[in-house]
């Protein structure tokens, strides 16, 4: 394993965030205790740990001590454990620990425990004095009565010191507090400063990070160790060790050893219930075992209770039982002979066949038919199954459900076998398995039997629709494109009742969905006039014969590209019309896109932001509800993310991508979310975080994506790289970006960003001495001109959003304009008020300050200068307000937004030999100078004139006792590392 887990920490945060709390409180108000419970493996222990660490840090006392599982451990053992090991620590604290045991020792039993409770007490008082102290007792529920005795004693005995007391405790089997803890529980849920908390299983997105660190190579035992562990950590790390050690089942063998003999002290009643409760599905009704096991009424009664003392059995629901995890369902599983386990499943099946039915019971008698060796039972089961899954929108059910009626060793089944393929493969898709969709499909027309003419051009269409949902925007549009010319030629006209020859409703109607693919293809690539041709001909066959799936996405196709090109109010019109023909219609995917199309207008071009967030967070609430919460609701949840980002809303932005993260999406939806998490994280300053976003979408888009995902990726690209201070690098992100708009591309509101990218990567370059080729800013300045060309032919809403990046650009342009106007900037920062984006806006606040300071303007450009802080400071832009604290510290000028978010521009530098002799102005002026910069750019640099940088410069020589300034550059280089 690549770390341990005593290496490796993950997750607990709510945990972690009550037990800071409560040494907060502590700290305010006095002694109090935390007590966790949890079942054994879960962390509680690897928890406490993490917190005494970061509470060690934090300034606080940690002892920490275990109970000992044996009858006879010493009294007071945690404690005094815990004691003994700060007294090999140095320091005053350690001396006093050793003096106090060495007082213990001499104390006598019975009058020795009062007076080892009032010492104990004693040395934790003392230790409170000096700082904060955290007294932890793992395993408490194994600790001696003196220990517990202690646990109450100190709670009541140090009622004003800082102590924070933390108990573990492993839960009994039926997930209460163990009896020999219910005293001491039971006198301190009176006492107010006591919190009692659960130590839950991990949920499965965070274990699935752990085993992600634990074993990077092995991304396709998640599921595995999640039916095994269900959280649990321990049994989480010991089915990766298994399976890393060979087993390929990771059933870990000391786990199999305990089950093992566990089981074999239960008697034959228990050993029967347990073994039934095995071979169930989930969780086993009470009166569904009884009808499987051949025990009685008292008699069942007493062997389950046997069973659940034992740890085995656990009470689920209202009315069932389950094993107390996956691992020892394995174990007890693997031990049934062949015939004992066909004979369970039989009696299952019989038992839900005759009538026992309850939620689920489909799949259940499917899944047990099967095992019994029934496959023509098992067939007719697994298709209500997958029907009933389909009617519930649990479509990653339904899928399973359908792949097993494909595959059954029947007639009736090898006889369908093509039909259960294609509803496998949708049933995949609406669930998110774009891998899995895409797969059937394509084995489903590679067949010998696969349909021809327009069923094929259907297929095919549809096929090029999974490919899209993975990311696969490429392969996709040649997916449609082959659609389209599979269908029979459309000669006849539409209008003519009477032409002999028109075609019937079914082959209009997969012309309608076919064409409609197509143009949405068309659409995602970014070519919305061809898209708009391809959707008119769809437009037409769908409302022909009534189609909605199709007619919806078609009014979707081109009410988004009207909106970008002619009219936002016409756009935004049929898109509402597409949505409400989507809802008629009924068909949950035709939905989600055309509410994730309209959002993303709203949000994007239309600048509507609070109207599309509105709209985008309604819409992924319908769709979670329609069963598409890993698809078509991360979608939408991306777009009122990117909205939020735009409004300056980064906290709730940040709360929609943790809610898309935690569906585990795939495909096109986790490319989104990637890019919308990178961009998030960038701008709070996680740098390297959004590196690996964007390093892991780069593998999903690959290099010939198409421009929906290449042109993000790169200007997202770019806008890391100047944070990094790398113009050059992200000047040349520009250059593929527009490599990729020359590939033909109609979306002016994407290439907008990537333009302003080049004029800001441009004006750094140059600022820093390292000016790109001219040719390419030539090719920028073309692609400019052409931008605002187009944005003139655009809705009135875009023309306004790219009226401000071009405004942006010029800015841009001004820096390293001699004589520009210093009110350039001011300007655009009033512009991107106007249109509610504090982001950008901060920024060129920051820039008017600048232009302003360098123009003598220093009023002004302090009053930006501090706007740029405070929009800075409301969104926790790290990068950004590092900039702009650098350019206050070389101005002087004091921001209190700044000191409330403790951002610094210009760390101190301790300094010795001769340039301590220097004035802090003088050394900056000689750290910009040893840059290689003339004395009109060290001017520019530290905003004063060129006239006190050569008074500054005299005085530096002078005290260095140097001639020019190569020597004097030398010295600064000499006695600074940094430098």
């Amino acid at each position: 394993m690549r770390e341990t887990p005593a290496e490796v920490f993950h997750g607990r945060v709510a945990e972690l965030d009550l037990l800071a709390e409560a040494l907060r409180d502590a700290v305010a108000g006095g002694a109090s205790a935390v007590l966790l419970g949890g079942d054994a493996g879960v962390g509680k222990t690897r928890l406490v740990s993490e917190f005494g660490r970061t509470a060690t840090s934090g300034g606080a006392v940690v002892l920490s001590g275990r109970a000992l599982d044996i009858a006879d451990a010493p009294p007071f053992w945690p404690v005094v454990s815990a004691l003994r090991e700060q007294s090999r620590s140095r320091g005053a604290l350690g001396r006093e620990c050793a003096a106090a045991l060495s007082r213990l020792d001499r104390a006598d039993a019975p009058a020795g425990r009062v007076e080892m409770l009032g010492e104990l007490a004693a040395v934790v008082e003392r230790a409170a004095r000096r700082a904060p102290v955290v007294l932890v007792v793992d395993d408490l529920h194994r600790a001696d009565r003196s220990t517990r005795d202690l646990f109450a004693y100190l709670l009541a005995a140090l009622s004003s010191s800082p102590v924070l007391l933390v108990g573990t405790y492993r839960d009994d089997p039926a997930g209460g507090v163990p009896i020999d803890l219910l005293g001491l529980t039971g006198e301190l849920r009176r006492h107010r400063g006591v919190r009692f908390a659960r130590v839950e299983p991990l949920p499965r997105h965070e274990l699935a990070e752990l085993v992600a660190r634990w074993a990077p190579e092995r991304h396709d035992i998640e599921d595995l160790v999640w039916r095994h562990s269900g959280g649990n950590v321990f049994l989480a790390r010991e089915t990766v060790r298994a399976v890393l050690d060979g087993d390929p089942h990771g059933v870990p063998q000391t786990v199999r050893e305990l089950v093992r003999a566990g089981a074999a002290g239960l008697s034959a009643a228990a050993t029967a219930v347990v073994r039934a409760v095995a071979a169930g599905v989930g969780e086993v009704e009470h009166t569904l075992l009884a009808a499987v096991v051949d025990v009685d009424g008292a008699e069942l009664a007493a062997a389950v209770r046997e069973a659940a003392d034992a740890g085995f059995v656990v009470v689920a629901g209202a009315d069932g039982y389950t094993l107390r995890h996956g691992l020892m369902t394995e174990v007890v599983s693997a031990d049934l002979l062949p015939a004992e386990r066909v004979e369970l499943h039989r009696r299952y099946a019989t038992a839900l066949h005759g009538g026992h039915r309850v939620p689920g019971s489909a799949a259940r008698l499917a899944h047990h038919w099967q095992l019994a060796g029934r496959p023509d039972e098992a067939l007719e089961a697994t298709l209500d199954a997958a029907q009933e899954a389909e009617r519930l929108r649990g479509y990653a059910e339904a899928h399973r459900h359908w792949l097993r009626a494909a595959t059954l060793p029947v007639p009736a089944a090898v006889r369908d076998r093509s039909r259960y393929l294609e509803r496998a493969a949708a049933a995949a898709a609406l669930a998110g398995d774009h891998g899995s969709a895409v797969a059937l499909l394509a084995e489903r027309l590679g067949e010998p039997d696969a349909p021809t003419g327009t069923e094929h051009a259907v297929l095919r269409s549809r096929l090029g629709r999974y490919l899209g949902a993975a990311g696969q925007l490429a392969e996709a549009e040649e997916a449609h494109r082959r659609a389209v010319a599979t269908l029979p030629a459309d000669s006849d006209d539409p209008d003519d009742p009477d032409d002999p020859d028109d075609p019937d409703d079914t082959a209009v109607a997969a012309r309608a969905e076919v064409l409609a693919g197509f143009a949405a293809a068309l659409l995602d690539r970014a070519d919305y006039a061809g898209a708009r041709t391809v959707a008119e001909d769809a437009l037409v066959a769908a409302r022909r014969v009534g189609e909605p799936r199709a007619l919806a996405s078609v009014l979707a196709t081109l009410g988004f590209g009207a909106a970008h090109s002619r009219d936002g109010t016409a756009g935004l019109d049929a898109l509402t019309e597409a949505v409400a023909v989507a809802e008629a219609g009924g068909d949950p995917e035709t939905l989600g896109e055309c509410l994730a199309r309209r959002a993303e207008l709203l949000t994007g071009p239309l600048n509507a932001l609070d109207d599309g967030v509105a709209a985008a967070r309604a819409g992924a609430e319908r769709m979670s509800g329609l069963g598409l919460g890993r698809t078509a609701s991360v979608s939408l949840r991306v777009v009122a993310a990117n909205g939020l980002f735009r409004a300056g809303a980064w906290d709730e932005a940040e709360r929609e991508v943790a809610t898309a993260w935690a569906a585990a999406p795939s495909g096109a939806q986790m490319l989104e979310l990637r890019l919308a998490r990178a961009r998030l994280r960038m701008g709070r300053g996680d740098l390297d975080g959004s590196d690996v976003d964007l390093t892991a979408a780069e593998l999903v888009a690959g290099s010939t994506g198409l421009p929906k995902q290449r042109l993000p990726l790169l200007i997202l690209r770019a806008g890391l790289e100047m944070w990094r201070g790398n113009p050059e690098l992200a000047f040349a992100h520009v250059g593929k970006g527009l490599d990729v708009v020359e590939s033909g591309i109609d979306d002016v509101f994407a290439v907008a960003p990537l333009l302003w990218h080049g004029a800001r990567a441009h004006a750094q370059a140059v600022l820093a001495g390292r000016p790109p080729d001219a040719s390419g800013l030539r090719r920028l300045r073309r692609h400019r001109r052409d931008l605002v060309e187009r944005g003139e032919r655009s809705a009135p809403a875009l023309r306004g959003v790219i009226a401000s990046y071009e405004a942006m650009c010029s800015a841009e342009d001004a820096r390293i304009t001699p004589g520009a106007d210093p009110d350039t900037w001011r300007g655009v920062a009033d512009l991107l008020d106007g249109l509610g984006q504090p982001y950008p806006g901060s920024y060129a606040r920051l820039r008017s300050a600048e232009a302003l300071l360098s123009g003598r303007r220093t009023e002004d450009g302090a009053a930006d200068l501090r706007r740029a802080a405070e929009l800075a400071a409301g969104l926790r832009a790290g990068p950004l307000l590092t900039e702009i604290a650098e350019v206050a510290h070389r101005t002087r000028i004091e921001v209190p937004a700044l000191a409330a978010v403790g951002a610094v521009g210009h760390a101190p530098v301790a300094v010795d030999g001769p340039l301590a002799r220097l004035t802090d102005r003088e050394r900056e002026v000689l750290e910009v100078l040893a840059d290689g910069a003339t004395n009109k750019q060290i001017a520019a640099r530290l905003f004063i004139t060129p006239k006190t940088v050569g008074a500054h410069l005299a005085s530096v020589f002078a005290k260095l006792d140097v001639t020019n300034r190569t020597s004097a550059a030398a010295v600064l280089r000499e006695h600074r590392a940094d430098i």
